[in-house]
C-alpha cells in the first residue's frame, strides 16, 4: 500500500509539489527578483563606512535567504504531511473583507511615504491601522501614535544620526 501522505492533495493535481505553494512561491521568486535589481541601483557605501554590511548588499542577503527559503514551499508538505489538510482547509474559506481593507490601507501608505514622509508615515500607520482593526480605546491608540514615532525618530535620527525625510513636516517646520 502507498503511503497517502506522501503525494500532495489530489485536487492540487501535483504528485511531486504542492500547486498552490508552486503559485505562492512563484509570486515570492518575482518579488525577490524585484527587489534584488532595486538593490542594484542602490549608491554605493562611502569608504568610511569600510566593509561592513552596507545598504546595497543587505537586501541582496536578505532576497538569496528568501529564494532558499521560498525553494522549500512547494515541497514542504512532505516534510509536514500532517499539517497539509489543515492548511488546504483553510485556503478554502473566503479571505476576511479586514484582510483586503488592511492590504488597500497598507499599499495607499506606501504610495504616500514620500509625500507625508518617514515620522507621519509611521504616526498614520500606528493611528489607522488599530483604528481599522477596531481598538476602541482611542487613547491608547492616539498615545501609541504619538509616542511610538517620536521615539524611533528620536533612536535613529538623533542618537544614530540617520536621516529620515521630512516629507510633509518640511512645510510646518519652516
Amino acid at each position: 500500500m502507498s503511503n497517502e501522505s506522501n503525494f500532495a492533495p489530489e485536487k492540487s493535481g501535483a504528485k511531486f509539489f504542492h500547486r498552490k505553494d508552486l503559485y505562492l512561491a512563484l509570486v515570492l521568486v518575482a518579488f525577490g527578483a524585484f527587489v534584488y535589481y532595486e538593490a542594484g541601483k542602490f549608491p554605493p557605501a562611502p569608504a568610511v563606512l569600510g566593509d561592513t554590511i552596507n545598504a546595497d548588499v543587505f537586501p541582496k542577503i536578505l532576497v538569496v535567504i528568501l529564494l532558499f527559503l521560498t525553494a522549500i514551499i512547494p515541497f514542504e508538505f512532505k516534510m509536514t504531511p500532517e499539517k497539509v489538510a489543515k492548511i488546504d482547509k483553510d485556503r478554502d474559506q473566503k479571505t476576511l473583507p479586514i484582510t483586503w481593507i488592511t492590504i488597500f490601507l497598507l499599499l495607499t501608505i506606501v504610495f504616500l511615504t514620500d509625500f507625508l514622509g518617514a515620522v507621519l508615515t509611521m504616526f498614520v500607520i500606528c493611528l489607522l491601522l488599530p483604528l481599522v482593526w477596531g481598538e476602541k480605546n482611542y487613547v491608547a491608540v492616539a498615545i501609541y501614535a504619538l509616542l511610538f514615532p517620536a521615539f524611533v525618530w528620536f533612536l535613529f535620527n538623533q542618537l544614530l544620526g540617520l536621516y529620515f525625510a521630512p516629507g510633509l513636516l518640511e512645510v510646518f517646520l519652516k
